[in-house]
């Protein structure tokens, strides 16, 4: 219930604040574990993926932001859980894997931070080796527009009609990729990079 009173909320805002565009919303398939692979510009990019679709998203997010007790009580409320990316973190990669058993959506930032130039960095292996556990596809997802709204370094966001674009592309299955050998790795984490490039550049 909570979760969808922010998703409402959150979408009025946005509607009354600035525009959304959500293209290719029908790759989003209507039930079965999913992985959400964005890029991430802006502290406002899940929040513009929550609103973007009818499915509830489970997020991994960098631990540091569950440091705050009324912070973490939010955020746990919506279904987001930690992940600390100095270490193999276990039992994220268990929870992601539980997650999407279940039949749910898991929203990850594989670039693992957000980018200060707005383009697309290097990938993290992590997101590839949770959707071939779960034997579930990537939908690889492109944002524009949030970083000129909320860029780096800003403790509020600009309130003015910025246009925000969401990209869906089309679900991506890795299970045939040896991953354990460093050429699959390559291939895989180049597939899904290209995939994602075009969708940030495409509007």
């Amino acid at each position: 219930m909570f979760y969808y009173l922010v998703i409402i909320i959150a979408r009025s805002l946005i509607k009354i604040f600035w525009q959304m565009e959500v293209m290719g919303r029908d790759n989003i398939p209507k039930k079965g574990g999913l992985i959400l692979a964005s890029n991430h510009i802006s502290y406002l990019d899940p929040v513009v993926l929550g609103t973007s679709i009818d499915r509830k998203i489970y997020f991994m997010a960098k631990k540091e932001i569950f440091d705050n007790i009324g912070g973490s009580f939010i955020l746990r409320n919506l279904n987001a859980f930690p992940v600390d990316r100095t270490k193999a973190d276990i039992t994220a990669f268990k929870k992601a894997i539980t997650v999407l058993k279940e039949g749910k959506i898991l929203g990850i930032f594989p670039e693992g931070a957000r980018s200060s130039s707005g383009g697309l960095q290097d990938l993290k292996l992590g997101v590839l080796k949770i959707a071939q556990k779960a034997e579930v596809p990537v939908l690889p997802v492109g944002i524009i527009g949030t970083n000129k709204i909320y860029p780096p370094g800003r403790k509020l966001p600009l309130f003015s009609k910025n246009k925000i674009i969401v990209n869906y592309g089309i679900p991506l299955y890795f299970t045939r990729i040896n991953l354990k050998d460093k050429e699959g790795q390559k291939e895989a984490i180049d597939l899904l990079s290209n995939k994602m490039k075009e969708l940030i550049t495409s509007k």
